[in-house]
C-alpha cells in the first residue's frame, strides 16, 4: 500500500533548537540530536533507557566523543555527510557503542552549519520521513546562523585585544586584567601559548578546518584562537585526561599530521612556550614558542623532536655564542684542516658522537659505520683535535660552536 502524502510538520517556524529537535522526536519517533560544525553540542531530544553510548559520552560532554569523530572520518561517513544534500543513513558500528542512524548537514549555501543526527530504531524511516528530516535541517538554518553570528561576534571582539596583549602593547598588568573584565573573558587558571606556522596564509576556510580539527581533537583545552597571515596562535591548557608535558606534544604530533591527512594542508610546524598562571605573561609564552620555531629553522634535525621550550636546553644559548665567540674553538680548527688535507669527515663523525651523548652504539648508527670502525676514529678525533673526550664541558663548549657556526652559515 502507497504511503499517502501528508503536510510536513516542519514547514513553520521554531522559537530555538530545543523546540526543533522534540519536534523531530515527536513526529519521526526516534531520539535526535543537534550539533554544530565542530561536533559540539547544541540540542538534544529525550530517549529511553536503551540509549547507545554514543548518544550518553555526546549529552554528557557536551560533544561527540573523539573516537567517535576519528571513526567517522575513518569510514568516510563526514565527507559523505559534508557532499550530501540529502540524509544519510549510517549503519551499526559496534566498537564505538554508534547504533544505527540517520543524519542529514544543516547547509546554508554551500557552508555546513551543523548536523542533525537521529537513532533508528528496529522500524525504518520512510522514504517520506527521510524528506521531513531534510525539511527540519532547512528549518534549522536560521537557529544555526544565529549561534554561529553570535560566537564569531563575540571572537571578533577578543582577536584584538589578543594580539595587543601578546604583542606588548599593555603598560602593565592592571591594564590586561582590566580588559579582560570589561570584555568579558574567562582567562584560564594555568595556560600556554602554542604557535603553528603554515606555508601559505590561512584563509578563512582553513580556518574553518583548523577550528573543526582542534575542537573535536578532544586533547587540549582551547581557550583563545588567533590567526595572523600564516601563523596560528593558541592560548590553552592541558586536557584533563593529559598531563602538561605530554598533551601539548601529543597535539602538535596529531594536529600537524591530520591537518595533512584530512585536508591536505602540508608542511605546519608547531611549538609551545612554557606554562603560566598569569595572563599578562601571554607574551613571554608566545615569545617562547616562536623561538622554538626558529630555531627548528636552524637545526631540523637536531630538534626534530622538539616541540616545547623547555627541551631546547643548551640550544637556547647558540646565538648567545654566535656573537660572543669571534675566534673558532682550537680543536674544531684543527680537525678542520685534516679534513681538508685528507679528504676525511672527522668534523662531522665528533658532532655525531657528542650528539648522540658518547654512546658509540647510537653515533655508529647515525654514520651508518661500525662500532669499531668509529672507535679507531673516535681516538683519531682526540688526536687531532687535542681533546679530552671524557670531560663533558670540552665536549659540550665544542658542540655548541659546532652549532653556532651551522646557524651563521644558515
Amino acid at each position: 500500500m502507497e504511503e499517502t502524502p501528508h503536510k510536513n510538520p516542519f514547514k513553520k517556524p521554531f522559537f530555538d533548537l530545543k523546540e526543533l529537535v522534540d519536534s523531530i522526536q515527536e513526529h519521526l519517533g526516534c531520539p535526535a540530536t543537534i550539533e554544530d560544525t565542530n561536533h559540539r553540542l547544541n540540542a538534544y531530544s529525550s530517549h529511553g533507557i536503551d540509549a547507545d553510548p554514543a548518544r550518553i559520552g555526546t549529552i554528557i560532554s557536551q560533544r561527540v566523543p573523539e573516537k567517535v569523530i576519528n571513526r567517522l572520518w575513518k569510514e568516510g561517513i563526514i565527507p559523505k555527510l559534508i557532499q550530501s544534500d540529502s540524509a544519510l543513513r549510517i549503519p551499526h558500528i559496534e566498537d564505538i557503542g554508534l547504533r544505527d542512524r540517520v543524519a542529514i548537514a544543516i547547509r546554508k549555501n554551500k557552508e555546513i552549519l551543523g548536523y542533525i543526527w537521529v537513532v533508528e530504531g528496529p522500524k525504518k524511516l520512510t522514504d517520506i520521513q527521510l524528506e521531513q528530516l531534510k525539511e527540519a535541517a532547512g528549518v534549522a538554518i536560521p537557529l544555526m546562523a544565529k549561534i554561529q553570528q553570535n560566537r564569531k561576534r563575540k571572537e571578533e571582539n577578543y582577536q584584538d585585544f589578543l594580539w595587543q596583549l601578546l604583542t606588548g602593547q599593555f603598560k602593565n598588568r592592571d591594564e590586561i586584567y582590566e580588559q579582560v573584565h570589561e570584555l568579558y573573558l574567562k582567562i584560564p587558571n594555568h595556560f600556554t601559548v602554542l604557535v603553528f606556522y603554515f606555508e601559505q596564509d590561512i584563509s578563512q576556510a582553513m580556518e574553518e578546518q583548523i577550528s573543526y580539527l582542534i575542537t573535536t581533537s578532544q586533547k587540549i583545552t582551547n581557550h583563545f584562537l588567533v590567526v595572523m597571515d600564516n601563523e596560528l596562535i593558541l592560548i590553552a591548557s592541558p586536557h584533563p585526561s593529559q598531563s602538561d608535558a605530554k598533551a601539548f606534544d601529543s597535539f602538535i604530533t596529531y594536529f600537524t599530521s591530520e591537518i595533512a591527512n584530512r585536508f591536505s594542508i602540508l608542511g605546519v610546524k608547531g611549538s609551545s612556550g612554557n606554562g603560566y598562571s598569569d595572563f599578562s605573561k601571554a607574551m613571554t609564552s608566545y615569545q617562547e614558542a616562536q623561538k622554538v620555531l626558529e630555531l627548528k629553522k636552524y637545526f631540523p634535525e637536531e630538534l626534530e623532536n622538539v616541540y616545547h621550550y623547555s627541551q631546547l636546553g643548551a640550544f637556547l644559548y647558540i646565538d648567545l655564542i654566535q656573537q660572543e665567540l669571534p675566534n673558532e674553538h682550537p680543536a674544531i680548527s684543527k680537525i678542520r684542516a685534516y679534513d681538508k688535507l685528507h679528504k676525511s669527515n672527522f668534523l662531522k663523525t665528533l658532532e655525531v658522537f657528542i650528539q648522540k651523548d658518547s654512546n658509540m652504539n647510537e653515533a655508529a648508527k647515525k654514520l651508518f659505520v661500525h662500532t669499531n670502525t668509529l672507535h679507531y676514529r673516535m681516538k683519531r678525533v682526540a688526536e687531532i683535535g687535542e681533546i679530552d673526550l671524557a670531560n663533558v664541558h670540552e665536549k659540550l663548549g665544542i658542540y655548541l660552536d659546532l652549532m653556532a657556526q651551522k646557524m651563521t652559515e644558515k
